[in-house]
């Protein structure tokens, strides 16, 4: 083989953007002609992926953001108990010290505010609903400042469970995506690209999975962590799992209540449980009626 045809293939394999020239490249093909433009059903497939990456990328800074804010409730949490424990341990002398330090470092801030002579200190705190001057250290262990800060902030950060972080965003998008290949005749969705899908090692990412991590990517994703991520995510969905579906126009009538489709999923199959209603009821009269 020769190192161009090989550094091709290559490419092939790791090149994830953009997303429409990915879906392209491993999107099934409709007849053999080979040079033809992009089918209907490809097109609209690409359309459907482009829009399930905007909502990944939507899903997965909500879940950065999350994260973030429980890493700063959880340092919160952690300098208030560092600064309660450093308190604790000094002396009555200690405490005294540090309160008049406090007072010159409040009084130091006063005096380099502008017109800090007519500045009536008092009546500004008074408007402001601040206590006058700082509080000092001994009275912040007494009034317990720090214990509630820090018990505050320790009920906003839910301890994060042990191992890897779930990666809910992935776990979503490839349900979706699962649902979107089915309906569009993509059957059955492969994790391999050969041998059964039931293998422990997939050796060369499917089709399938180039097209997950090139969404992936497309909502903001590393290139270099897609694959991984599109794999990790589609392999469970060889399990059966429930798809819920609510069509266009779903609540557009106030009077009436919305019934989604219902569907059994998984890589090998789609199945239709439910379509807008329970269907005819069963007829409970006696038979002698």
């Amino acid at each position: 083989m020769s190192r161009a045809k090989m550094r091709s293939l290559i490419r092939k394999d790791i090149a994830l953007a953009p997303l429409a020239a990915v879906i392209a490249r491993h999107f099934p093909r409709v007849g053999t002609q080979e040079g033809r433009e992009m089918s209907e059903g490809c097109l609209a497939f690409t359309q459907a992926a482009a829009a399930l990456a905007a909502q990944y990328a939507t899903l997965r800074q909500q879940a950065h953001e999350s994260e973030s804010r429980r890493q700063r409730y959880e340092a919160i949490a952690l300098t208030a108990q560092q600064l309660r424990f450093a308190l604790e341990g000094l002396t009555e002398s200690d405490l005294d010290t540090l309160a008049a330090q406090q007072d010159l470092a409040h009084q130091a801030y006063v005096n380099e505010l502008d017109e800090h002579r007519s500045y009536d200190l008092g009546i500004q705190h008074e408007v402001s609903g601040e206590p006058y001057g700082p509080r000092s250290a001994n009275h912040m262990q007494q009034w317990q400042d720090l214990r509630w800060l820090e018990q505050g902030a320790k009920r906003l950060c839910s301890p994060r469970k042990r191992g890897r972080p779930e990666n809910i965003a992935e776990r979503w998008a490839a349900r979706q995506f699962v649902f979107l290949c089915h309906k569009h005749g993509w059957s059955p969705v492969r994790v391999a690209h050969s041998g059964t899908e039931k293998q422990q090692s997939d050796p060369q990412s499917s089709d399938a999975v180039m097209c997950l991590a090139a969404i992936f990517v497309a909502g903001g994703e590393h290139e270099v962590r897609a694959k991984s991520a599109a794999l990790s995510a589609l392999k469970p969905l060889r399990d059966k799992f429930t798809y819920v579906e609510w069509t266009a126009g779903s609540f557009d009538h106030p009077y009436l209540d919305p019934e989604p489709n219902e569907y059994t999923v998984s890589l090998k199959e789609l199945t239709a449980d439910r379509h807008h209603g329970i269907g005819q009821l069963p007829d409970f009269a006696p038979e002698n009626e």
